[in-house]
């Protein structure tokens, strides 16, 4: 009696579908917009995600977009030896190879980097391919730099000259904080 409801069940079970994992987070940029690639750069978690971006925005020749800069999350890495080397690499690719730092360096996190460096363009191990990390320094130096304006939330005050009269009789005229001045008339 019972093996007759077990069939219908199992085929309702194959029908359901299960919840789907996300898309895995792409990994070549070069078809992404410069502005998404910017925002990504802002909030991404991914150490790896913010080097392949910074790679690929190096290569457009892009050093920043508003208070984003190449180099501001991941300068302080530069020149720091963070991922072991060894000596048998195959050295197929040289750095005089590629036409920039970041085309080297987009090459070279395609190809298993920073972890790994089958060609030799990471030979201090601090993840950067052929000096890519000077890039990084110089954008950060250059930015980092830059006074930020403040920012008015209000329009500027001035001192008046101009005497009032409050609702008691009393006289004032505004300082330039905008406060009442009684001493002034």
């Amino acid at each position: 009696m019972h093996s007759f409801l077990l069939v219908p069940l199992f085929l309702l079970a194959g029908c359901v579908s299960s919840p789907q994992s996300p898309p895995p987070v792409p990994t070549n940029y070069t078809l992404v917009p410069s502005s998404q690639l910017w925002n990504k750069l802002a909030y991404s978690a991914s150490m790896r995600d913010v080097m392949m971006i910074e790679a690929e925005l190096a290569v457009r020749g892009e050093t920043s977009s508003g208070d984003e800069y190449l180099g501001r999350r991941t300068g302080s890495s530069v020149g720091v030896a963070a991922y072991a080397r060894s000596a048998d690499m195959a050295f197929d690719r040289d750095c005089s190879d590629f036409s920039s730092t970041g085309d080297a360096q987009r090459f070279f996190l395609r190809s298993g980097g920073p972890a790994s460096d089958p060609h030799g363009l990471d030979r201090d191990g601090d993840g950067y391919a052929c000096e890519f990390g000077k890039t990084l320094l110089a954008s950060a130096a250059r930015f980092r730099s830059k006074p930020v304006a403040p920012v008015r939330l209000s329009a500027p005050r001035t001192t008046s000259d101009q005497c009032f009269t409050g609702p008691r009789g009393g006289t004032y005229t505004i300082t330039s904080s905008g406060n009442k001045n009684y001493d002034g008339c």
